[in-house]
């Protein structure tokens, strides 16, 4: 089966517009596509679907996407390599959600979509949530939980029904909106589950951040499993469209080791090894660093009187 058969063209998944403009070409070479292509953190292969920009709330998306189900095969094989960076992720996401977390009126249940191996869900209960539960596509991610948050997991692409024995007062998704083929049809799912009062919480790439320009094509960003890429207006949009009232988006910095942030780089595989390799050797490599590398937080709120 060709992994890169193609639906109809669809308008732009925030607005509806059909309005756009270039961005970037088709660039895939289906022989380079592997187990690690539809993983998280991955090494980056800076191969994209083509890509226009939305002219009306500037978001950048592919207007023909992979089949529902091409993707999810993908991301139910992916394998998984990556714990070490997704602790440290999760401290980050934890830390920048605590201030907004108070203005919650209780913590039942929080859900976290696309938590890979969970490690923000101890982390979300140690925050005051009764129950913190994971939506997961990956085998491979839930295996390399440890015993304790493979128990708070469940296998599958994120719907209603499988979190409809819960009462959430947050819905959470990090660097996951952009790989969704309808981010809108999610986020009116987090409001429809969400208590009064409760919150929704993502963290995506911002396209339009100073180093994404910067990099261009060569932006880590620029990745077969992205369907689309935020702006500021276009997120914005999304969440309020929904009736999530005060949205708040900020930057957001990014804890991770120095080997880490260099195999992001667009240097060739060849290079980055051996420099990887010389800071193994000066015990450098783990030194951790903290940088805003384009990503953005955005929380909104469900009114406490939502409308009938």
């Amino acid at each position: 089966m060709t992994k890169m058969m193609v639906e109809r063209e669809r308008s732009c998944p925030v607005c509806g517009s059909r309005e756009y403009s270039p961005f970037a070409d088709e660039r895939i070479n289906e022989d380079k596509l592997g187990e690690y292509s539809y993983a998280s953190r991955k090494l980056p292969e800076f191969m994209c679907l083509r890509l226009v920009r939305c002219e009306a709330c500037e978001l950048v998306y592919a207007p023909t996407t992979p089949e529902t189900k091409v993707l999810q095969a993908e991301y139910e094989g992916a394998s998984f390599d990556s714990q070490s960076e997704a602790i440290l992720a999760a401290q980050t996401y934890a830390q920048a959600l605590e201030p907004f977390l108070t203005k919650l009126p209780r913590k039942p249940d929080a859900v976290d979509v696309g938590a890979g191996s969970g490690p923000l869900l101890p982390l979300l209960e140690r925050a005051g949530f009764d129950r913190a539960i994971g939506i997961e596509p990956s085998l491979a991610a839930i295996e390399a939980a440890p015993a304790q948050v493979r128990a708070m997991l469940r296998e599958g692409m994120f719907s209603p029904q499988i979190v409809e024995d819960l009462e959430p007062t947050l819905v959470c998704s990090f660097m996951t909106l952009e790989h969704i083929d309808n981010p809108g049809v999610f986020v009116q799912q987090a409001w429809d589950l969400l208590e009064p009062g409760g919150m929704i919480a993502v963290v995506v790439h911002d396209w339009q951040a100073s180093l994404n320009r910067i990099l261009g094509m060569k932006s880590p960003i620029i990745d077969v499993e992205h369907l689309q890429l935020f702006s500021r207006p276009a997120l914005r949009r999304l969440f309020e469209g929904a009736g999530f009232e005060q949205v708040e988006i900020q930057s957001l910095r990014n804890t991770y080791p120095l080997r880490y942030w260099l195999r992001l780089a667009p240097f060739p595989n060849a290079m980055k090894n051996a420099m990887i390799s010389a800071l193994h050797a000066i015990r450098c490599a783990d030194v951790k660093i903290s940088v805003n590398v384009g990503n953005m937080l955005a929380v909104g709120y469900k009114p406490r009187e939502s409308a009938p």
